[in-house]
């Protein structure tokens, strides 16, 4: 009998993690005190203007970029090639992110301090106020990110102050933390894979690896003009950033060391 229980509760395990293959937690405490090194393998100029935030598609297949210049998204190929362009027009965007639970795509529009829903298409569905106090309507929300293992939005608030906000449709704020080490906060990814924040500073020109709290693990030293969005794939040793200033994408190796 308890042979049989045992071989269940294993068929259960394989079945529960292939209908979430981009969920996969740490397998242990010590996996976040892993360090890495970045390489760059190439950059790749882009057809987009103002290219300020970055995000997978649905498959994980392609990229999905917001311009700031023309306020619409693209998707994008990994070579960089422009394929299509959503239905929405927004009011100075910044951050993107994909759902891919309910195949719906969020757009942060800065100075508004506001999210936009959209459906696959770009077709809006909704609009949400992202209550916060700050300093300057110029240095509002520009990094957004999906966490789809806790249904959690990272949002990030890009000075005056510098925030890490937690944020769901439903319970509104759940979290602000307000973060110190960089000049400014541009760009966000949150990795279901370890369940960390990528981080990305536009003025100091440096990429964060962060727990899922917003403390730093590890920092890089980019080197790159008005680096805005960035994509991590911890599985395939990638980490993608894009330029504003250059309209290049650029790819990195993960090397752990």
């Amino acid at each position: 009998m308890q042979k049989t229980l045992n071989i269940l509760f294993f068929i259960s395990i394989l079945a529960f993690s292939a209908c979430n293959k981009d969920i996969k937690l740490p397998e242990d405490e010590d996996s976040q005190d892993l360090t890495f090194e970045l390489s760059l393998i190439g950059t790749t100029l882009l057809d987009i203007a103002e290219p300020s935030g970055l995000s997978w598609d649905f498959q994980h297949n392609n990229f999905i970029v917001v311009d700031d210049n023309t306020n619409k998204a693209y998707i994008i190929d990994k070579s960089g090639h422009t394929i299509s362009s959503l239905i929405y027009s927004g009011d100075d965007t910044e951050g993107i992110t994909v759902d891919i639970k309910n195949h719906n795509i969020w757009l942060a529009e800065e100075s508004l301090s506001k999210l936009i829903l959209m459906d696959s298409m770009g077709n809006k569905i909704n609009t949400y106020d992202i209550d916060i106090d700050r300093n300057s309507t110029k240095k509002g929300l520009e990094g957004l990110s999906y966490n789809s293992y806790n249904n959690t939005f990272y949002i990030l608030n890009e000075a005056e102050p510098g925030l890490l906000i937690t944020w769901k449709p439903l319970s509104g704020i759940l979290s602000k933390t307000e973060l110190q080490f960089a000049q400014d906060y541009s760009g966000i990814y949150a990795d279901n894979a370890d369940q960390s924040l990528w981080i990305v500073s536009d003025k100091s020109e440096m990429l964060y690896y962060c727990d899922k709290d917003g403390k730093v693990i590890q920092s890089f030293d980019l080197s790159i003009d008005k680096a805005e969005g960035v994509v991590a794939d911890i599985e395939n040793n990638r980490v993608y950033i894009v330029s504003d200033s250059q309209q290049k994408l650029y790819t990195y190796k993960i090397n752990k060391i």
